[in-house]
C-alpha cells in the first residue's frame, strides 16, 4: 500500500471510529477492507449520495484500497457527504471488526 493511500485510509477509519483510532503507519489491508465495508454500509444508508463507486464484480484488495483512499482524500478535504446518523450507526456496526483488523486478526 502506498503512503498516500495509507494516509487516506487512516482518515476514513478515523472519520468513522474517532481521531486516534488509526495512523498511516498502523493501517493494514484488513483495516482497509473493514473501512470499505463501512463505506458501503454508509452508502446504502445515504442512498442519495454517490459516495463510493462500485467496481464490477467482486473487488480485489487493490481496488478496495484505491476506493477507500479516494474517499479518504475527500473526507480529509472536508467533503464527507454522509448523513451523521448513518456514520454513527456504521461505526457501531463495524467497531468490533475494525478492532480485530487492527490486531491483524
Amino acid at each position: 500500500m502506498e503512503s498516500d493511500q495509507r494516509e487516506y485510509v487512516s482518515t476514513v477509519i478515523n472519520y468513522f471510529w474517532g481521531e486516534g483510532t488509526s495512523s498511516p503507519e498502523t493501517v493494514n489491508e484488513g483495516m482497509a477492507a473493514i473501512a470499505f465495508k463501512a463505506l458501503e454500509e454508509a452508502q446504502k444508508c445515504s442512498s442519495t449520495m454517490d459516495f463510493v463507486p462500485r467496481p464490477s464484480g467482486r473487488p480485489n484488495i487493490k481496488n478496495i484500497i484505491k476506493q477507500v483512499a479516494k474517499v479518504g482524500k475527500r473526507i480529509a478535504s472536508g467533503d464527507t457527504q454522509i448523513y451523521e446518523t448513518c456514520r454513527t450507526q456504521v461505526a457501531v456496526n463495524y467497531r468490533n471488526q475494525m478492532e480485530m483488523a487492527k490486531q491483524g486478526l
